[in-house]
Parts: C-alpha cells; structure tokens; sequence
C-alpha cells in the first residue's frame, strides 16, 4: 500500500487523513460495479466529472480495477442518439442516475467532460501501461468518436469546436464545468480540453490549429477570454473556464502564460470559488507550470479543508505524490521523470509503494537537490530522468541523483 513519510509531520496526516478517507469510498462488490464514490456525499453516485479528476489519486492508491470498469462505462453510454455526449453519472451497480436524466435528449451533459474522458484515460495509460486503455473496444471507439462524431454532431458553424446552446439549462447541455457559466456557446475549458484530447492521441496538427486560434483571438492585452457568447467573445471571471485552460496546455508557455497564470492566481485570491472542488484542480495546474510554493498553498487550503466531498481526498492524494515530486509517467515507455517541487516548508518527502506500470518503487526527495530512487520490483529496466540526468534501473536497483544547489 502506498505510503508517505515526511519530515514535516503535518504531510504524513494529511496523507494518512486523505488514504484512509478516499479508500473509505470505495464501493466495489455486493452486486456493484468495480467503482468509487465520486460526486457530493449526498449521491450515492459516479460522475463523469468527478472520476476524471479523482483517477490519479485512485491510481496511486491501487484502484486500477475501479478506473477502467468506470471509464469504460461512461464510453459505452455515449451513443448516437445521445449525439455522442456520455451520460452524466452512474449509480454503482451501473444504472443511470434518475437524477441526472430524463430521456436521450433531456439529460445533464457538459462538453468539458467528453474530451475530458478521453484525455484521462490515456493519462492513466500512460500511469498502468495497461494495454486495455488503448486496446478496449468500447474505449478505442469513445476516444475516436470524442474528437470525430462528436465535433461533427455540434459544430454548427464548421470551424472544429463544438457549441453548446447558450442556455442556462444543464438538461439539454453546457459549454463549461461551471454551470454558473452555462449562457456559454464556447468555454475555455472545453476548448482546453479538446485540445489537451487532441494530443493525447496524437493529432498534434488538429491541437496546434486549436491553439493558435486560441493564442491569436481570445487574449486582451491582460488574459484569455473565459469564451465565446452569442455577443462575442467573453473577458470576465469564468472560474473552470479559465483555471483549466493551463491545466490542459492551451495557453502554452512563455511570458503571455505567465501574466494569464498571475490573473488566475489573483482572480482566485479575491474572487474565489464557493465550491471547494474547483479549488481541487489548482494545486495540480500550478504545480504544473512551476508555481510550487502557490500550489502547496492551495493544497493546504484542501487539507486543511477535512471536506467530506471525494474529489477532495483523492485529488490530496494526487498532489501528495505525484504533485510535489513532480512525477511524469510514461509507463508503455518504462520510462518516469522526476522534478522535485517541493515548497521550501518541506525538507524531505518519501512515497514508497509508488505504481508506474509494473514497477513498485520508493521514491525519497531531500529538497529540490537530491533525488533518491528504488525499484522494489518490476519487469525490467526502468528509465528514470531527473533533471538531466538519466538511469536505467532494474528491480533491486538504486540510483541516488544529487544536483548542485536548490532551484530558486
């Protein structure tokens, strides 16, 4: 079983706190599905949404058997006479949730979620390298149809992106996560997250058009736009419709990144969300561009949270691990990249029992200097890269990488 050590006695809490609670949510067996609870406490339920983001955390926590067979059961729901959308959410022995559905046509659906299926599940190919995220019948055809049937069924205008109606109405679909939002026709996180699906599977052509465009048109001298209404294109605060487009790499990198990233960091400090799972999703999109010391903030305001909502201890599982040692599986490669993202309040972080593919490892972090890795067991070699350099590590096998000094 995973597990986390620390010289700051307040992570191995927190860890502890948020394994045991995420675990307790698990609901596999007694006639249900291999599932965990993902939506508010008070639903008995699934959710696209919530799955997506929770699949990182369960991964880490060896709930790989859940992932699929949930991942899986959102692909099969996305039919043609649903127009392609997946359904909303799932009780856990598989029905559909009443809740969230009426007939074919009346049924809660946000764009986001039908790239954001098909974006995470290659995430956890690249975690597993288990061929069944790539090879499953109903999987293969989600992720083509996600990116083709899909965008042709609600492309009104030609242009490659998808529309929402613009309604306020989540039964008959949104452009965006925040259904706040909802007079949205275009959302930033759904443009993000097509884009983010886009390059998943390899369509780098069809990405890069999606993101000059977004570059070129959606930028104010200030920040992006949080999308598209029937008046043009929309400046104002979007929460999800702006905080995801870094999470999936639409706004790229360099300096206009960095000024976008600031305005989120400010728009989050002075107007910030009343739901604290979009607080979930910060730590994870700063870590990834960098912001170390603002990501353990916010992952500090989840921990020190105790919100019974799911989405809050898997993802503070996530940010744990994964965030903080800065992991980048690429287990189909036997590959994994380690950049220590440690604030400065950390001095040392261990996490052993760590699953990429295969391999078992214990992966031990002093600082930002020194980087220790064992492989318990596994198949073969594992490449692991640390800053510039690199090791080949079979099962048994340590390599301890030290860098000159701290990165500031």
């Amino acid at each position: 079983m995973l597990a986390v050590s620390s010289d700051l006695a307040y992570v191995e809490d927190a860890f502890t706190w948020a394994r045991d609670r995420a675990l307790a949510w698990v609901r596999t067996g007694d006639g249900n599905l291999p599932s965990y609870w993902a939506g508010y406490p008070s639903r008995p339920m699934f959710y696209s949404r919530d799955v997506c983001h929770q699949a990182a955390g369960a991964h880490l926590l060896g709930l790989d058997a859940e992932n699929f067979a949930m991942f899986r059961h959102f692909a099969r729901s996305a039919t043609p006479a649903r127009k392609w959308f997946p359904l909303w959410a799932f009780l856990f022995d598989g029905r559909i949730a009443d809740l969230d559905y009426r007939d074919d046509e009346h049924f809660v659906r946000e764009i986001p979620a039908v790239f954001d299926l098909t974006y995470r599940a290659l995430e956890q190919y690249d975690w597993t390298g288990d061929r069944r995220w790539i090879d499953d019948p109903d999987l293969a055809a989600y992720y083509e149809h996600s990116v083709g049937e899909f965008v042709a069924a609600h492309d009104a205008d030609g242009d490659g992106i998808p529309e929402a109606g613009g309604t306020a109405d989540i039964f008959l679909g949104t452009a965006t996560y925040n259904e706040r939002e909802a007079p949205l026709l275009i959302a930033g996180d759904g443009l993000a997250a097509q884009y983010g699906a886009l390059r998943k599977l390899g369509r780098h052509d069809e990405a890069d058009r999606i993101q000059k465009l977004f570059l070129e048109d959606w930028w104010n001298g200030d920040h992006f736009a949080r999308g598209v209404t029937k008046d043009g294109l929309d400046f104002s605060w979007g929460l999800e419709s702006h905080t995801l487009v870094p999470l999936f790499g639409l706004s790229g990198t360099g300096e206009r990144n960095e000024r976008f990233l600031d305005y989120l960091e400010r728009q989050m400090e002075t107007h910030p969300p009343l739901n604290i799972e979009s607080f979930s999703y910060w730590p994870e999109l700063l870590f990834r561009h960098g912001r170390d010391e603002s990501a353990w903030r916010w992952t500090k305001h989840l921990i020190d949270s105790r919100d019974d909502y799911p989405e809050i201890s898997f993802t503070v599982v996530e940010h744990l691990v994964a965030g903080l040692l800065g992991l980048r599986p690429d287990a189909p490669n036997a590959a994994l990249g380690i950049t220590s993202q440690l604030p400065a309040e950390i001095g040392t972080l261990v996490a052993d029992h760590v699953a990429v593919g295969a391999w078992d490892l214990r992966i031990a972090q002093e600082g930002k200097h020194t980087t220790e890795i064992t492989v318990h067991s596994g198949p073969g070699p594992l490449t692991v890269t640390v800053g510039t350099e690199t090791h080949s590590l079979a099962p048994g096998g340590t390599a301890r990488v030290v860098q000159s000094k701290d990165r500031s």
